[in-house]
């Protein structure tokens, strides 16, 4: 079978495909209109995010058989329609779980504690101890949204700073344990002191975490999203954080990360949100460690050979 890579990957994990046996390409600097047109004889695809696998991509892709994603979200993959052609889906779920639950626990210190607005004071020769006074994690209540591999290392995370943790899954029950007490939407919104997302981009996530949304929680939260973008619009946060009714935010991801392509209105809230001090970015790395990488990658090629095995 033919293996075709349109994404980056370190050499080692090159050469463990190739040992595999197989013919294989790597173009990591293809465009789509590229892919496209060199798509006829490929029977797997492996790549990250560069391209939607959709209707339009298929068509080019009469052989394919197998659509690896090195990460775990795959709302860029038409799943209906690639199980409907036959195509296996693959990702690698749980990968890159303990990088982003560690970066939500930072985040959240970040932000209660004002870490990096005292470290931009000091750099400009400002002392200023009164102002950065912090507020403890320990002893809040911690509602995480979606309980799946990440959502479980946050709470595992948590649980050593003697916080409360609340889960709720929309399709997960019985998972309750020592670490974390399962709860209703209802409960997460009537409890916490502290909201964390850790649930995929779908036609029912995409917009649900709006201004409405936020208002429906009992008490002022710190909000934290290391998911997907969409699910929490600009706008509503930049109202929410201007009521009061988000004390804080982290942010990891954003409704459009390609920023130079962003609409007026959320070029707008993004300038708003880029001059409140009490919200923090990164630019989509939570579960970018050295050592996911190694795991994602050493899962593609595990993937891949368990295929070609059957």
């Amino acid at each position: 079978m033919n293996i075709l890579l349109i994404d980056p990957f370190p050499e080692q994990m090159l050469a463990a495909l190739r040992a595999l046996g197989h013919p294989m390409r790597y173009e990591p600097d293809w465009t789509r209109a590229e892919i496209q047109a060199n798509l006829a004889e490929v029977d797997i695809l492996v790549m990250n995010s560069k391209v939607n696998a959709d209707a339009e991509l298929l068509r080019h892709g009469p052989r394919l058989k197998m659509i690896c994603r090195a990460g775990v979200g795959m709302d860029h993959f038409d799943l209906p329609l690639l199980e409907a052609n036959g195509i296996y889906a693959f990702n690698t779920p749980g990968a890159n779980a303990i990088p982003v639950a560690e970066q939500a626990v930072g985040m959240l210190l970040c932000l209660m504690h004002n870490i990096a607005r005292a470290d931009r004071q000091v750099h400009a020769w400002q002392w200023r101890r009164e102002e950065n006074r912090g507020t403890e994690l320990y002893g809040k209540t911690v509602g995480i949204i979606g309980y799946g591999n990440t959502g479980s290392a946050v709470a595992r995370c948590l649980s050593g700073f003697g916080c409360r943790v609340l889960a709720y899954d929309k399709y997960k029950q019985g998972f309750g344990n020592a670490q974390v007490q399962e709860a209703s939407l209802a409960e997460i919104q009537a409890q916490s002191d502290i909201l964390s997302l850790h649930i995929p981009l779908t036609a029912e996530t995409e917009g649900w975490v709006d201004a409405a949304f936020l208002k429906e929680f009992a008490r002022p939260i710190w909000l934290l999203n290391l998911a997907r973008g969409p699910i929490v619009p600009l706008a509503g946060l930049v109202e929410a954080l201007a009521s009061g009714q988000v004390i804080a935010a982290g942010l990891d991801v954003l409704e459009n990360e390609k920023l130079p392509t962003l609409t007026p209105t959320q070029k707008a809230a993004m300038e708003q949100l880029f001059q409140n001090e009490r919200v923090i970015f990164t630019p989509h790395i939570g579960g970018w460690s050295h050592e996911s990488l190694d795991r994602i990658n050493d899962r593609i090629v595990e993937g891949i050979g368990e295929f070609l095995g059957r």
